[in-house]
């Protein structure tokens, strides 16, 4: 009996002291801090983002013309460096250009330092061995215009047609007539009708357009539709844009069909030579057409001309015989034809 209560005293004593160890051991494991041997990593900095910038490659003075990429260069900068309202991007945009303040290299070119410049910086400049041209105008409509598809920058050729007229001389019967009581024969010849021939030749060849200037657009009338851009949609000259193009379908280049009236002036690079030569035409009372090249086409062409006789011997174009008179009868001309009597 009392072996059994010792064996139960002896148990707990050895329960209560392992809870308690058990006790002692979580609480100081808890305690404990846990190294690691992983080194720690910094946070990554933010990157800041790059945009080009177009910049002088060289000096630049005031008053020129940006019209060569060499001059230029692109740059990367800081978003945070780039003032989007006030420098360019792409060179594209630059081209063309004039400067209105001098930039030293290195530095941006800006939108408030530039313009666009006027007719005369564009102008192009002389090739080697030939006169610098200037800009003439010339008055086209859609025919001689090439149907207004003619745009800045294009190269045409100019054909001119003159008139030259001929008066006609025929003999006149022979004559006797006395002359210090010799008789002579002496034909007289007789002026007849002036005939009109035309020569048509190309004057000149690859003319730079420099720019294209039609009339202003007329109000429309009270009453009358419009389309989207403002124009009416019937009658008077299209409307056109900064540049001198037309606005929407009518008389574009992009294929559109609808065919421009009225007339515009096309200015050109000409030389004096070739100023020359188309001054003449107009006092000539010539009719002056335009001929667009296409685009790379830099061809010299040679031309004989065009007249009447020339087709006949160099191409064969074919001649009716002369058809003979038309003689009227005494009974034609004098007697009065029946008054016909008229339907009911």
């Amino acid at each position: 009996m009392q072996r059994g209560a010792l064996l139960f005293l002896l148990i707990g004593l050895i329960v209560i002291i392992g809870g308690l160890a058990a006790f002692l051991l979580l609480r100081g494991g808890a305690g404990r801090t846990t190294t690691s041997t992983t080194p720690e990593i910094p946070p990554t900095p933010t990157t800041v983002p790059l945009v080009p910038v177009v910049q002088a490659l060289v000096d630049l003075d005031a008053n020129t013309l940006i019209n060569d990429p060499a001059l230029l260069d692109v740059v990367q900068v800081p978003i945070t460096e780039f003032d989007e309202k006030n420098e360019f991007s792409n060179i594209n945009d630059v081209l063309g250009k004039l400067l209105v303040n001098p930039v030293v290299a290195g530095q941006s070119i800006r939108r408030d330092n530039v313009r666009d410049p006027g007719l005369s910086q564009r102008i192009p400049t002389a090739e080697p061995g030939q006169p610098r041209v200037k800009a003439y105008p010339i008055l086209v409509d859609s025919l001689s215009g090439v149907a207004d598809q003619v745009t800045i920058n294009d190269f045409v050729d100019i054909i001119a047609t003159f008139p030259v007229d001929r008066q006609i001389i025929r003999p006149g019967p022979v004559q006797v007539i006395t002359v210090n009581e010799v008789d002579q024969l002496v034909r007289e010849y007789q002026y007849g009708e002036t005939q009109t021939f035309f020569t048509t030749k190309t004057i000149i060849q690859r003319a730079q357009v420099l720019q294209i200037v039609r009339p202003a657009t007329p109000p429309p009338v009270e009453g009358e539709r419009t389309g989207e851009t403002g124009t009416p949609t019937t009658g008077g000259p299209p409307a056109v844009d900064a540049s001198g193009q037309p606005i929407g379908s009518a008389g574009s280049s992009t294929g559109s069909s609808t065919l421009t009236e009225g007339t515009w002036v096309i200015v050109l690079a000409l030389t004096d030579q070739e100023i020359e030569l188309i001054e003449f035409a107009n006092q000539s009372s010539a009719r002056i057409v335009l001929a667009l090249r296409g685009a790379n086409d830099d061809t010299v062409e040679t031309t004989s001309g065009v007249t009447i006789d020339l087709l006949v011997r160099e191409f064969g174009l074919p001649l009716p015989q002369p058809l003979p008179p038309r003689v009227y009868g005494e009974a034609e001309v004098f007697t009065p034809q029946p008054t016909p009597t008229p339907r009911p």
